[in-house]
Parts: structure tokens; sequence; C-alpha cells
């Protein structure tokens, strides 16, 4: 992590921009333009968002069962290990219910025991000619039935057993209990489709946190699953903490009504924690989604579309020289905020910046004036002050 000082690098902006060549030579007054010089560097694209801080792993525990709340075992803030007892419902129902399908049990293996013996006797009977064909048929259907009706008492017993398990509520992870929503005496609904269920309690993993970011369709379009991210928590403004991206999402989280720009979530998990990191807390990402080094930058004031026959329009800058301009047409690439990586002209080349309008009023070989500016006499056009004044 690392501090970040954001007025002292405000306030160092102008001075490194003078270093570059980006604070030109004033252009005449009134015109609105300068002249800056191309330079050779490195540029960073981001794409930024904002969300909030989670745990690297996040359960909500919810009731399996309705019921009410008998005891609560855990308190807000404590650390669970997996299979904790966290909380028990009433077991009342449940545990009559367990006693009646076990009622059930051994009356259906009775019924089983003495269909067998019947069956054992009218079979006897009908070897010594002694009992027909239906009654021997009869004496095993009613075998295969008792069967069926303790398989049935069985599978109940179990239904009765999984209910008054689900009458106590486990911790489904190791982690810490950040959010504890319900106490003793409360009631514990069920969700169902139309209505969520009563969330009893949140488990985090907190050995390592997440940023939720949303962003916008513009923004994440270019982001990718392991682009380096920067961090910075409202709480904690002078830190910093590096990233990664870990999932992008693939469909937008509103309601897709068209009457704004869609937004999608992104994870970023990060590489260093703070013990004063708490879940919930804002944030704010930056993702370098495009880097280049070594290339030639302008200031972004430099491009101008101007016309290019039949093509339509063509990206351009203003090349100053011999104290007049030339139009070369340009590829542009990488882009920060003020700055923009251009292709086909050099490093130290000088190059007008300043109002789009303006830029597009410039012609081939239009002069820079003569010292002093304002209207070049001859052309119409803004004046520049020669290079080098």
């Amino acid at each position: 992590m690392k501090k970040r000082k954001r007025l002292l690098l405000l306030l160092l902006i102008p001075v490194a921009a003078v270093g570059a060549g980006f604070i030109g030579k004033p252009a005449a007054q009134g015109s609105g333009a300068q002249i800056t010089v191309a330079r050779l560097g490195s540029l960073e694209e981001r794409a930024d968002g904002s969300g909030t801080l989670e745990g690297v792993g996040r359960v909500e525990v919810s009731a399996v069962r309705a019921g009410m709340i008998e005891t609560v075992e855990v308190s807000e803030g404590d650390t669970v290990v997996t299979g904790q007892l966290l909380l028990t419902l009433d077991q009342g129902d449940a545990s009559a219910g367990l006693e009646e399908a076990g009622a059930q049990v051994r009356i259906a293996s009775i019924a089983l025991d003495q269909a067998v013996r019947e069956q054992v006797r009218v079979r006897a009977l009908f070897d010594a000619g002694l009992s027909s064909d239906e009654e021997a048929a009869l004496a095993d259907e009613s075998v295969m039935s008792s069967r069926a009706e303790l398989a049935r008492a069985g599978a109940s017993r179990s239904q009765a057993l999984d209910a008054l398990e689900n009458t106590s509520c486990n911790a489904p992870m190791d982690g810490i209990v950040t959010e504890l929503n319900v106490e003793a005496g409360e009631m514990a609904v069920v969700g169902t489709m139309n209505n969520a269920g009563t969330v009893l309690l949140t488990i985090e993993d907190m050995s390592g946190f997440l940023v939720r970011v949303t962003m916008v369709e513009s923004e994440v379009v270019n982001v990718q699953e392991g682009m380096v991210a920067e961090a910075t928590l409202d709480a904690l403004p002078d830190m910093v903490f590096a990233g990664v991206v870990d999932r992008v999402g693939l469909s937008s989280t509103d309601d897709g009504d068209g009457s704004s720009a869609a937004e999608y979530e992104v994870l970023v998990r990060l590489a260093e924690t703070d013990p004063r990191m708490r879940s919930g807390m804002s944030a704010s990402v930056e993702i370098v989604t495009a880097r280049k080094e070594s290339c030639v930058i302008v200031p972004i004031q430099c491009i101008v579309r101007r016309p290019a026959g039949d093509s339509g329009s063509v990206s351009s800058v203003l090349v100053v020289e011999k104290e007049a301009v030339r139009v070369v047409p340009v590829e542009t690439g990488v882009n920060s905020v003020m700055e923009i990586e251009v292709l086909g002209i050099s490093a130290g080349d000088s190059i007008v910046s300043g109002p789009t309008e303006l830029l597009r009023t410039l012609q081939n070989g239009d002069p820079l004036g003569a010292s002093g500016g304002g209207q070049d006499a001859s052309t119409g056009n803004p004046g520049f002050p020669p290079v080098g004044r």
C-alpha cells in the first residue's frame, strides 16, 4: 500500500507538465491555443467504479424451516468454525413428528411380520392341496404391500429426523459473524418464490478482502479478469491498496428499462489488508485496462477530427514546421484523462493545442504570425508566437 497525497499531486502536475513540454508557449492574446512538444513516455488507460468492501468469503445463513428461535449461541464479532452451533429453533413439533414417524415404522414392521407368517401358512396349505391359487396370490400380495408400507414409514422417519436436525443451525464455513439479525423468541420465516426468508446472520471470511464494484457499460467493456487494480477506501483516504480483478459480471445488475446506462458488477481481490478494514466500507477502484511503454504522447486537446474526403473524418494534429502549420493525420492509442498516444508524429515535434473549433480553422501552411499575436493578415486565422520565443 502507499500514501496518496492528492493535494501535493495537484500542485505538482503543472510543474511536471512544464518539464514535459505540455505547458507550451502561449498563443497570441485571445487565440486560446498553445504550442506544446510531443514527448516519449509511458501511458496507462484506466476504468473506474465504486463499491463496497467485503470478506473473501461471505454466507448469509437463512432458516431451513420455520419456527421460533429458542437459543442464540453466538454474538456479532464472534469467530466460528465449520459445524459450530449458531442457534436453535423450538424442537417441540419436530420431536413429536419424529416420535410419530418411529411409531409408524414399528407398526409397519409388525404388519410385515404378520403378512410373512400368513404367507408361509397359506403356501403350506397350497402345497397340500388345501388352499386355492387365489388365496396363495393374496398372501403374496399382502407381503409386498406390507414391505412397501414399511419403506414409506422409513422415509417419513428420515424426513422427521431431518426436520429435527434443521432446528439446529450450524456454521457452514470458518469466519466471523459480521451480522446477527435475530434474537431468542423471534420467529424464523422460510423464504418462498415471492418472499425472502429470514436472514438469521452473516458469516464472512475476513482473512482477505474483496471490493464488489459497480461499473457502467462504457467502463466495464475493456475490463478483464487478472487486470491490475488500485482501491481507495473512503474511511482510509490516504491509503491505496493493490488488487487484481477476480471476476467480471456478464449481465447487468439494473432493471434493464433503458432509462440509464447499464451497470455491471466487478469483483476486485485486494492483495493486502489493514486491521482497520471493515465489511461494508465504501471504496473507489481504478483498473488498469491498457498500458503502453515508450510511446509518443500529446495532450488530448491536440487531437482534432478533420474532413478527409469521402472517408469522412480522421484524427489529426497540427505540427509546427518553419513557423507554419502542417496538418498531420494520426492514429490514436492508449489514452489517460489528459494525455493520449499518437502514431504518425515523432517525440520532440511542436504541436498546436487549443479549442477544437480553432484547430479546425487552421490549414496547411498557415503562418504562426508575428510576435505579439493577433490574426494573421493573409489568412484571417489567429496568430501564434514564432517557435522559440
